[in-house]
């Protein structure tokens, strides 16, 4: 008998004389015991009837005063959030079952993988987009366990918060919490029974979670300098008074993004002066007598060729040189951004947004494949091409901005595998569906404005969607868009709705943008709400 399948049959044995349901026992094959705590326990199952492996954690009643409560387990969903499946129960024995989360707890990642600045600010960006979600329900739902151990992050750097067993939702009358909940060193004081834990409390959380993946300790280490802008962030979020915390997880995030950017700009003039520091001794060893070592033949270097020369040229708009000078492999990795509206490119982003199509003439730019040359592209905005194959978007991992205004597109799927997306903007792009990108799980800005959808389905699920723009869109409901939970604007111009009623359901909305037509009826679907409506004038 093989070691795997004795310890199957051990397990089975001690779950059959144990007081588990029945029905749990026959549903699932018991796999592995991931974890055990007086009265709780936690199992790798397969669901016998089709293989499906997943976790289970299960509570001895006597023991366990405190059962999760299942109503809420069952309503959460989301990116970054494990799938409930269902749940035994007898008079003894409570059984949940959930999604089993394939990937590594970020305790022991970290210690694996030695985390560098960028993987810190992704997992944090990541986590911050999920804590958003819970927080933004109604009521919002406060997890109250954030912890490296409760973080998995998937094969494909994807993070997954689990572990709601103590989570709560925060209700503004009611008492504060009486019994001690969460992880020493990661919950905040107010945890511990002095008042009723709110989203400060996991934000607090946070800030504790990412200073121990800065600085190895959950402490702090005046021996060890973080940057400013994450030192600032970190300080804040760890008040000991909630007062004086980030009141919104989104603040943080915004934060810990400028910060970021602003490190970003430091390491480039860093960068300039090492290399003119290099040029300049390079220039001393001439002086001294060495020219032999340095005009010894070297192969030369692979000629780079453009296919598209509206690319090209908006290339060396970004890189400040003329159509006379040679490209280099260096040179493209230095190029962030690309600016191109019909057949001119611009250097300048104040210019080319403010450009009208009624100057234009249409570009004559077939495919983006050009761009697989520039490695590090985060912004893309092209704007009035014909038809644009766009496969080659899928190989450029750190775009977040995706701009193709009045191009015609097939489909949507090469965007799909942008982990880092943003922002899409598809305006006037003759597109029927973009639901595809659901699988964009942190998209905060979409404009499908102009194209040919008429129903929120062919939209797809954004939970994390901040801002979405329906203009000029034909559609009988919006049944639907309640489901976006974290919107805070959406844009109506131009566009021909029947049903507007799904609007007042999102529950954050803040502004709706409106053309004349339609102002007085949608002032008076959110009369007394506190929504703003902004009229426009197209």
């Amino acid at each position: 008998m093989s070691e795997i399948k004795k310890i199957m049959e051990d397990i089975e044995t001690v779950l059959a004389e144990s007081d588990f349901p029945k029905d749990f026992l026959e549903a699932y094959d018991q796999m592995e015991c991931l974890a055990g705590h007086k009265g709780r326990e936690s199992f790798l199952v397969q669901r016998k009837s089709d293989g499906l492996q997943a976790v289970a954690k299960c509570y001895d009643k006597q023991i366990i005063s405190k059962l999760p409560d299942l109503s809420l387990l069952q309503s959460l969903k989301g990116p970054g959030i494990p799938d409930y499946y269902e749940k035994f129960e007898n008079s003894r024995m409570l059984c949940i079952i959930r999604e089993y989360v394939e990937g590594t707890p970020l305790n022991r990642y970290a210690r694996e993988k030695q985390l560098n600045r960028t993987e810190i600010l992704s997992i944090a960006d990541q986590l911050c987009a999920i804590l958003e979600n819970l927080h933004n329900r109604k009521p919002p739902l406060i997890h109250r366990d954030i912890k490296p151990e409760n973080i998995i992050v998937r094969p494909d750097q994807n993070i997954v918060l689990i572990d709601f067993d103590i989570s709560r939702e925060y209700k503004p009358d009611a008492e504060p919490d009486t019994i001690i909940y969460g992880t020493k060193g990661y919950a905040p004081p107010e945890q511990y029974g002095f008042k009723q834990t709110d989203r400060k409390a996991d934000i607090y959380a946070f800030g504790i979670l990412l200073r121990w993946m800065m600085t190895g300790n959950i402490r702090p280490n005046q021996n060890i300098t973080i940057d400013p802008g994450i030192q600032h962030v970190i300080d804040r979020c760890t008040a000991f008074s909630p007062e004086q915390r980030y009141s919104d997880i989104h603040q943080v995030r915004d934060e810990l993004r400028k910060a970021s950017q602003k490190q970003l700009r430091i390491s480039r003039r860093t960068a300039a002066g090492l290399i003119l520091t290099a040029l300049i001794s390079l220039c001393a060893g001439f002086f001294a007598g060495r020219f032999s070592d340095i005009f010894r033949s070297a192969p030369p270097a692979p000629e780079i060729t453009f296919t598209e020369p509206l690319i090209e040229a908006a290339v060396r708009a970004q890189l400040g040189l003329d159509e006379n000078t040679k490209l280099t492999s260096q040179n493209l990795a230095e190029v962030k951004r690309i600016y191109i509206y019909g057949n001119q490119v611009y250097g300048d982003p104040d210019e080319f947004f403010s450009q009208d199509l009624a100057d234009h003439t249409a570009g004559k730019i077939h495919t983006l494949n050009d761009l697989t040359m520039v490695p590090n592209l985060e912004e893309l905005h092209i704007v009035f091409q014909g038809d644009v194959n766009i496969a080659a978007l899928s190989q450029m991992e750190k775009l977040q901005v995706v701009e193709l205004k009045h191009v015609r597109l097939a489909d949507v799927y090469p965007l799909t595998d942008l982990a880092m997306l943003r922002e899409a903007i598809l305006f006037a792009t003759s597109l029927k569906d973009v639901s595809a990108l659901s699988a964009c799980h942190w998209l905060e800005s979409l404009d499908v404005g102009n194209t040919h959808i008429t129903e929120m389905k062919q939209i797809g699920e954004h939970f994390y969607l901040r801002s979405l723009c329906l203009r000029g869109l034909r559609m009988e409901t919006l049944d639907g868009i309640e489901e976006m939970t974290n919107l805070r604007a959406v844009t109506l111009a131009q566009a021909h709705i029947g049903d507007l009623s799904a609007l007042t359901k999102i529950p954050h909305l803040e502004r709706v943008y409106v053309t004349p037509k339609l102002t007085e009826a949608v002032k008076t679907l959110f009369a007394g709400t506190g929504t703003e409506i902004i009229e426009i004038d197209n």
